[in-house]
């Protein structure tokens, strides 16, 4: 059966036996879905893109701090030209996912993808992290290297603070209660890159939604959690993208992990692009990812 070739496969009989339930929405190359994955003790809402090919390799991702998986809403289909299965995940507490949000490290939210690759027989993957969910990723990739083929960052910070004023950030993904205007004032000092078209910043304030119990805890996982334990992101390889005019997770945590991990890791500059640097260049990411993809394939 082809299905057994290709162990990263969906077939019809799990997504029965898991009781998913899709949405679709077909492109020319393409088939983008929602689906609910039941692991016994949370369930996750997790969206795919998949390539309409029978061939092709997975890519996991997580989104930012308390954000849902809309921001691979361009990075998904275009990696699916290149021919990889994209599913982002939203998170415990987010857009439908359920799960425990006390006292939680960052182990226990990369045991989460892990459980959601068995549910779904995804033996081998490869990982992507933007914003916070860098550190879930890099988490995972150390505490389980055989399953991890290789690591993408996204907007990743973790070990230079942050150049925004105190307070901003949080007042944008934690109020709910903003105008539109305020929305787009705070994402300019803190998402976005000021040479980024408003139309971008505009829309991004106009869907912007975030889940602020699940954002405190992600936030008290990353406390719980020693920096040294997750930095490294275990020791296959490694792509950051990021942006230059990113002041949430300045530039220079890739200078200095590029300078810690040499040849392991790939760093991309994205000129006139902020901590958004996915909704910004999208293009220059996604290619970024497929050619360090092609160059690690799963083994």
């Amino acid at each position: 059966m082809v299905m057994e070739k290709n162990p990263n496969r969906l077939t019809s009989a799990t997504f029965i036996l898991l009781l998913i339930s899709f949405s679709l929405a077909k492109a020319d190359e393409s088939v983008h879905q929602e689906a609910t994955v039941d692991v016994g003790y949370a369930k996750f809402v997790v969206n795919i893109w998949e390539p309409t090919s029978d061939d092709y390799e997975t890519v996991f991702a997580l989104p930012g701090s308390g954000a849902d998986v809309s921001r691979y809403k361009y990075i998904g289909p275009l990696l699916t030209k290149e021919g990889y299965r994209l599913i982002a995940i939203n998170q415990r507490g987010i857009s439908g996912s359920t799960g425990e949000l006390e006292q939680l490290t960052l182990r226990d939210l990369a045991g989460d993808v892990i459980s959601i690759a068995d549910k779904l027989n995804v033996t081998k993957f490869h990982m992507t992290g933007w914003a916070f969910g860098n550190r879930t990723s890099r988490m995972l990739a150390t505490i389980y290297p055989d399953r991890v083929e290789s690591l993408t960052l996204i907007a990743a910070g973790g070990i230079v603070p942050a150049l925004t004023q105190p307070g901003e950030l949080a007042r944008l993904l934690d109020n709910q209660n903003l105008s539109e205007e305020e929305k787009i004032y705070l994402a300019r000092r803190t998402m976005f890159s000021p040479a980024t078209n408003e139309g971008i910043v505009r829309e991004y304030a106009r869907g912007l939604t975030y889940w602020p119990d699940a954002r405190k805890g992600q936030g008290q996982a990353n406390q719980n959690t020693r920096l040294e334990d997750w930095v490294a992101g275990g020791n296959g390889p490694v792509l950051m993208v990021m942006g230059t005019d990113d002041l949430t997770a300045p530039i220079e945590n890739g200078y200095r992990m590029k300078a810690q991990y040499g040849d392991r890791l790939t760093l991309i500059t994205v000129e006139e692009a902020g901590h958004a640097v996915g909704l910004e260049k999208p293009e220059v990411v996604a290619e970024a990812m497929a050619e360090f993809l092609k160059k690690n394939p799963i083994q």
